[in-house]
């Protein structure tokens, strides 16, 4: 099976670019890096790069990347690891190295993809799942969680404290909820009758997670 040459990650400090160098020319990687930025159109612009030190880049390949990456409207971004890895601690938030923080360039961070069993996702901003959140997978963000699927694993939304964050799901089932510092479980469904056909919106009232169909939510009226 054809490997990634190019991993892009986005995280609190910009975007980091992982060049697969042992399965891929130079020349290779060049040129699947203009094919992404062609295929972008300005979604790189005016972000920030970082270039993961894992690779066997040449300094002159080196610059030939970071030329791209400045001709796109990019810029590098300095990285002072341990302020990084001090924050998201505060947080509550493992740091291990399967954990993939993403970073809202306005809004919210968009997931094009299902989570599975161990995967861990850190949005700062709002995240919103294009797919499901699988039993043993993890999203938390410092905003909202929006999950156009089924939530079955855990999520967490607010994780600095934001009371007024939320979690909606087209399935809400999770095996564990949190917001801010309120910790509950969605009801499990009790018989096929009792399944859910319709979004849920899980958010804090009266010091309690409750949980209401999406569209005839107090919450959705009070937030319009």
């Amino acid at each position: 099976m054809a490997k990634d040459l190019i991993v892009i990650k986005g995280s609190r400090d910009g975007l980091k670019f992982y060049f697969n160098t042992q399965e891929g020319s130079f020349e290779e990687i060049y040129q699947t890096l203009v094919h992404k930025f062609q295929e972008a159109k300005g979604f790189f612009e005016q972000a920030k790069y970082i270039i993961d030190e894992k690779n066997d880049l040449k300094e002159e390949e080196r610059k030939k990347i970071e030329a791209l990456f400045i001709l796109h409207g990019m810029t590098r971004q300095e990285i002072n690891h341990k302020k990084t890895e001090n924050s998201r601690a505060a947080a509550g938030i493992d740091t291990n190295e399967e954990t993939e923080v993403f970073q809202a360039a306005r809004d919210a961070v968009l997931i094009a993809r299902s989570l599975r069993s161990g995967q861990k996702i850190y949005v700062q901003g709002d995240a919103v799942i294009r797919g499901d959140v699988n039993p043993g997978a993890q999203v938390s963000a410092t905003g909202n969680i929006i999950i156009f699927g089924a939530c079955r694993g855990s999520a967490h939304a607010g994780v600095q404290g934001d009371i007024s964050a939320f979690v909606m799901a087209c399935k809400l089932r999770p095996t564990q909820i949190a917001i801010a510092d309120k910790i509950s479980r969605a009801p499990e469904a009790s018989s096929p009758k009792d399944e859910q056909v319709y979004p849920e919106i899980a958010f804090i009232s009266d010091q309690q997670i409750v949980v209401e169909p999406y569209i005839s939510s107090k919450h959705k009226a009070a937030n319009a």
